[in-house]
């Protein structure tokens, strides 16, 4: 019975930030659904890239600026400052990232280009203000800014839809822009005063940016790996097969996005949460076995309901069947992703970034170049899923061992976390 209270007390936390996911997902959902309806399979999967190329980019951004709001001392004049130059310099980046693809994907269209460059930019200012939000631990005004960016993209929709025009993809970038400008807005006004004066880039310091990249280097990329690897499998599968195979392989994952608000949504609330247990030396080492097993048990019964439906949902959803086997690989693939987060949070919090990229580089390494043999020798899209899976089993098992190891050991922090990198620093694949 305590255990059932525990859980029970663990969803109503998770209540907020899991809205909150799904808030966005739903608007990214009804995205995908309109892409996949009105363009085509084939436009559709270039669609998938471009939305590949944004979660990136979001993940190395907020990897670095925003898992460092949580993380470190925001407040600390010297990081405060390094982590506003650092955004700046992330947003111009990013710009010009999202200028280059767009022309590499669609050759000549420049204004498509500028829609999406520009969007991408608004998403991550958005991001900013909704990491900020987590760092807080506020997350019902989070619930109510991704709100407004959902009904500043169906507002945007619905305008475009009363003019007749067809759907396009640069279509899409202005409706996703508007949304983010909303949220921008939101964002703005429900962050405190505090949490933006007393920001100056004159008063950059050495010393603010070097401890900001000791954690934030190593954790943005170790957040990026996840979103590069599945980016990385879908330029294998549009070269080595085509963009319709590429389609068919977001019919499936898009199937199973329910299910990735939740897990999402719960590594926003474990990260903040964990942080905060640090930071106070009151750390609850239980947390990440029950949200472990919470997360992977409903990963796993959702998933297998919604394979006995994948023809009917993916019909439904994209205008083409599913095949089940490639949408149980996508089960697979957030299950094992959901039994590990948790511990990736934990080990995350006691700023042992640099640990946790080199196991995940090591599982993502060992998935992509698993699908590229499969590939190459003339194996199906269904299997990709499931061979991404594979490298993602090594990952949570090694990464419940650090987490557990760095609970036992006690007395000096810095000395201990000096010794963990240095064993981490090559893990056996």
């Amino acid at each position: 019975m305590a255990g059932l209270r525990v859980l029970r007390g663990l969803l109503g936390r998770l209540g907020a930030p899991v809205l909150s996911q799904g808030i966005t997902a739903g608007t990214s959902l009804l995205l995908q659904v309109l892409a996949a309806r009105a363009l085509g399979l084939g436009e559709y999967g270039a669609f998938a890239v471009y939305l590949a190329v944004l979660v990136s980019a979001t993940a190395l951004y907020t990897g670095y600026v925003g898992d460092s709001l949580a993380v470190l001392d925001r407040r600390d004049p010297r990081i405060r400052s390094a982590l506003s130059a650092s955004a700046l310099l992330g947003l111009a980046l990013c710009f010009a990232v999202g200028i280059v693809t767009s022309l590499i994907l669609r050759h000549g269209d420049y204004v498509a280009a500028l829609l999406y460059a520009t969007m991408l930019v608004g998403w991550l200012l958005e991001e900013t203000f909704r990491r900020v939000l987590i760092a807080r631990q506020e997350f019902w005004k989070l619930v109510w800014n991704d709100t407004g960016y959902l009904l500043g993209t169906a507002v945007a929709l619905v305008a475009w839809f009363a003019t007749g025009a067809p759907v396009t993809l640069p279509m899409l970038f202005a409706a996703m822009g508007v949304g983010t400008i909303t949220a921008i807005v939101l964002g703005f006004a429900q962050v405190p005063p505090s949490e933006r004066r007393g920001v100056r880039l004159k008063a950059v310091r050495l010393s603010g940016l070097a401890e900001v990249a000791a954690f934030a280097g190593w954790r943005s990329l170790h957040a990026t790996l996840r979103p590069a690897a599945q980016l990385a499998a879908r330029v294998l599968v549009a070269n080595l097969l085509s963009f319709t195979a590429v389609g068919m392989l977001e019919a499936g994952r898009l199937l199973i996005a329910p299910l990735q608000v939740v897990v999402n949504g719960a590594g926003g609330f474990l990260l903040a949460g964990f942080a905060a247990g640090e930071r106070k030396g009151r750390a609850d080492h239980g947390l990440a076995r029950r949200a472990a097993i919470l997360l992977t048990g409903a990963t796993v019964l959702g998933g297998l309901v919604l394979t006995v439906f994948a023809h009917p949902l993916g019909t439904l959803l994209t205008g083409q069947p599913v095949d089940p086997v490639l949408l149980l690989g996508w089960v697979a693939y957030l299950a094992v992703w959901a039994a590990g987060l948790p511990y990736v949070t934990e080990v995350v919090a006691r700023k042992l970034a640099r640990t946790v990229f080199t196991v995940r580089l090591a599982d993502s390494v060992a998935g992509l170049a698993l699908a590229a043999t499969v590939l190459v020798l003339g194996g199906p899209v269904a299997a990709v899923p499931w061979l991404l899976t594979a490298g993602g089993l090594y990952s949570a098992w090694r990464l419940g061992r650090i987490a557990l190891r760095t609970r036992q050991v006690r007395g000096d922090e810095k000395t201990v976390r000096i010794d963990l990198e240095a064993t981490m620093r090559f893990p056996p694949v």
